[in-house]
């Protein structure tokens, strides 16, 4: 009896984990087949479903001499760490006065920055672009770490606020009767608290921010300033090529940075999430 009654649920929680597996597999695909690409050799690249054979490094080879590979990843890594730091620390600092001083003025800021979580970016890429020139900005890094930084803002000081609320006010007050004014408790004692929330806005931000396309090519115009994706695009445009093996082998080179990242700070991005929407 107990058996029976338990059946049907363990068949179906087989069958819920067996759907879930195949959906995992479906999206995975796509990266797996792009790396085993980048190390197919010529003749086999447009069979699909060939392994390769050997480790070829003739595209790697390719992608090194016709693009310069190491200064697209160093802007890439200066515009993606800028923007993140910055954001981090603008915004930990804004939710964690928004969420402790109940004023109304902080109130209506808080509000005021949500409201830019639903201005789209098409609507402002002409209003952005004339701001550019006006000072000055346009073909520089430092442009676009402000231009992500102050499109992350809005969501980013959302979920700090919101997990602040999770940390006991009782830390801050025992801070304050040692002798710690606001500042110095906010970074020795509640931004380390916030580290599950940081990792949130770094892994849900810096994917956006490494992969954009759109962002280099308006407001970027020297090509030692260039980010990797419009490096790719260029790649395939200024060669007029249909050997794609090189390209595969560029967006390899690009997707690593994101995997390493994103096994090391997965684990929090789950738990500042649930906390932030929770709390929030």
């Amino acid at each position: 009896m107990r058996a029976a009654a338990h059946g049907p649920n363990s068949r179906a929680g087989i069958v819920t984990e067996i759907v879930m597996i195949v959906i995992a597999l479906m999206f995975l695909y796509p990266i797996f087949y792009m790396f085993m690409a980048s190390f197919k050799r010529p003749e086999d690249f447009y069979n699909p479903l060939k392994l390769p054979t050997s480790l070829y490094l003739g595209h790697f080879a390719k992608t090194f001499e016709r693009v310069d590979v190491l200064q697209g990843f160093l802007n890439t890594l200066v515009v993606s760490v800028g923007s993140i730091v910055l954001i981090v620390v603008v915004a930990s600092m804004a939710g964690y006065t928004i969420s402790r001083l109940p004023h109304k003025g902080f109130q209506v800021v808080f509000y005021f920055l949500l409201s830019g979580m639903i201005i789209p970016m098409q609507t402002s890429m002409y209003p952005i672009f004339r701001l550019g020139v006006a000072l000055h900005l346009i073909d520089t890094r430092t442009f676009l770490v402000l231009l992500y930084t102050a499109g992350t803002i809005p969501i980013a000081t959302f979920l700090y606020a919101g997990f602040t609320k999770s940390i006991p006010r009782e830390l801050e007050e025992s801070a304050s009767l040692d002798g710690c004014g606001r500042f110095r408790t906010f970074w020795l004692i509640i931004f380390p608290l916030l580290l599950p929330a940081t990792g949130t806005v770094v892994v849900t931000n810096v994917f956006g921010f490494w992969n954009d396309l759109f962002g280099p090519l308006l407001y970027l115009k020297s090509a030692d300033k260039m980010t990797l994706m419009p490096q790719i695009v260029q790649f395939k445009a200024n060669n007029q090529s249909i050997d794609y093996g090189p390209i595969f082998a560029m967006c390899s080179l690009a997707t690593l940075p994101l995997l390493a990242l994103f096994f090391v700070t997965q684990k929090y991005m789950l738990r500042g999430l649930v906390v932030g929407s929770v709390k929030g």
